[in-house]
């Protein structure tokens, strides 16, 4: 008899001390949790006793302090690109509407001719369409960037859809005194896709070269294995390392002052539809030359 009483002594001081020794260890994640929820420092929380159903609990706390770190992080990503996109934006609003009034302002000062004051009306004319190329590139990233935003998917043959934008360029280029590569594969590439999105993409890419390439700009269609490889590439000496992993960003533009011609918003909106179509777009400094590269997945179940 005694020996049963002083095994359950035995047993319940053992859980006396098994008790206490997860009582005094959940105060000491809990004091660790409000060290950190006061940012007095960002150690994921420990245990010093083993158990594991407290090491589970643990490792659950610190999954979620991980997940709130990111999303911190993604915050004041998203909020200091806001900031720099809103200052961009009023910028190049700005900037065009300034010039607009001074021109507008000259065409009426006394003493000027009829021929300057077509000339200003000219200039002021281009910022003009500056100004609403802006503004229908904003909207429609907006748009494409929306949730509802739903592509219309059809075959298309690209191979004729990248020859017929290419023509539309010609007089750019020619402008621009670029001289055009272009390699298109005999065989008829197929795609089941968003024509419209496709044309728009190709379109940004090749006004970006016609912007800022310097030299002759390679185009090259092509089919490798189950993908669609649609590329440009041009010289481009001015670009860094840098300047490349930024280019998707809305509003960047490799021109610090922001005085080039583009908008910093085409670019963006070519891998914004790029995603929408679960297409990839890349940019690749190779050299002194840049690569911009659209890869489309092909589905075989389709004819």
């Amino acid at each position: 008899m005694l020996f049963v009483v002083f095994a359950a002594c035995t047993i319940a001081a053992a859980a006396m001390i098994r008790l206490y020794g997860l009582k005094r260890e959940i105060k000491r994640i809990t004091h660790q949790l409000e060290s950190y929820s006061k940012g007095s420092t960002e150690k994921k929380v420990d245990i010093a006793l083993f158990d594991q159903d407290l090491e589970t609990l643990t490792e659950e706390i610190n999954k979620l302090l991980t997940l709130i770190v990111e999303a911190n992080a993604l915050r004041r990503r998203t909020e200091n690109e806001l900031k720099q996109g809103i200052s961009n934006i009023s910028h190049d609003l700005r900037t065009p509407l300034t010039s607009i009034l001074g021109y507008i302002q000259l065409m009426e000062s006394e003493g000027v001719s009829e021929a300057e004051k077509m000339e200003y009306l000219v200039i002021a004319k281009n910022r003009t369409k500056r100004l609403q190329k802006l503004l229908h590139d904003f909207f429609d990233l907006s748009v494409i960037d929306h949730a509802d935003f739903e592509l219309k998917l059809e075959k298309v043959d690209m191979n004729t859809l990248i020859s017929e934008v290419l023509l539309g360029f010609y007089d750019r280029f020619n402008e621009s005194s670029l001289e055009p590569m272009i390699q298109l594969p005999n065989k008829k590439i197929l795609l089941y896709a968003d024509e419209s999105a496709i044309k728009r993409i190709v379109e940004n890419l090749l006004a970006n070269a016609a912007t800022h390439a310097v030299g002759p700009v390679r185009i090259r269609l092509e089919q490798q294995d189950l993908k669609v490889v649609f590329s440009v590439s041009n010289h481009a000496r001015h670009l860094n390392q840098q300047d490349v992993a930024k280019l998707f960003d809305r509003f960047y533009t490799s021109d610090p002052t922001r005085s080039g011609k583009g908008t910093g918003l085409g670019l963006s909106i070519a891998k914004s539809l790029m995603l929408k179509m679960n297409g990839e777009l890349t940019a690749e400094l190779q050299g002194e030359s840049l690569m911009m590269k659209c890869e489309w997945q092909l589905d075989e179940g389709r004819e």
